[in-house]
C-alpha cells in the first residue's frame, strides 16, 4: 500500500516527485516534500481465519519553506486521498478513507512550514 500512495502522490502532484520519504527526509532538503510514517497497522480476522481486508493509519507530513506552498501542497494530497473510496490503486481495492486530522505546525530546527494529515485508509488486496 505504501508504494501504491507513493506512486499515487508522484503521479498527480508533480511538485512532489521524487520528493517522497519514509520517515526522514535527506538533511538541508529545500524543496517542498513529503515524510510519511504508518501508524497503525489492523488486518481484519473472521472465524475462518484472516483476509484479505485490513486498514492502515498513516502520518503524512507535507514540509515546505513558504507557509503557502505547504498550504496548497496539503491540500492537494488531502483530496488526492478523499478522491479514492470505491477505487482501484496497484493491486487494491480502496473501501474507505478517514481523514482523522489535519493540521500544521512551524518547525523551528528545520525552519520549515510541516502540514500533517492523518489518516486511515481501508482496503482489500486484490489479484
Amino acid at each position: 500500500m505504501e508504494v501504491a500512495l507513493r506512486n499515487l502522490i508522484e503521479n498527480n502532484i508533480p511538485e512532489l516527485e521524487n520528493e517522497i520519504y519514509p520517515t526522514n527526509a535527506p538533511e538541508g532538503h529545500t524543496k517542498p516534500y513529503l515524510v510519511y510514517t504508518r501508524i497503525t497497522t489492523k488486518k481484519i480476522k473472521t472465524l475462518e481465519g484472516f483476509t484479505n481486508k485490513e486498514y492502515l493509519s498513516f502520518m503524512f507530513s507535507i514540509m515546505a519553506n513558504k507557509y503557502k506552498d505547504m498550504k496548497s501542497l496539503t491540500k492537494k494530497v488531502e483530496d488526492l486521498l478523499i478522491s479514492l473510496p470505491q477505487k482501484q490503486l496497484d493491486g487494491f481495492y480502496i473501501e474507505d478513507m478517514d481523514i482523522n486530522n489535519v493540521h500544521e505546525v512551524y518547525e523551528h530546527e528545520l525552519k520549515v512550514n510541516r502540514g500533517i494529515i492523518d489518516f486511515t485508509i481501508y482496503f482489500e488486496e486484490v489479484e
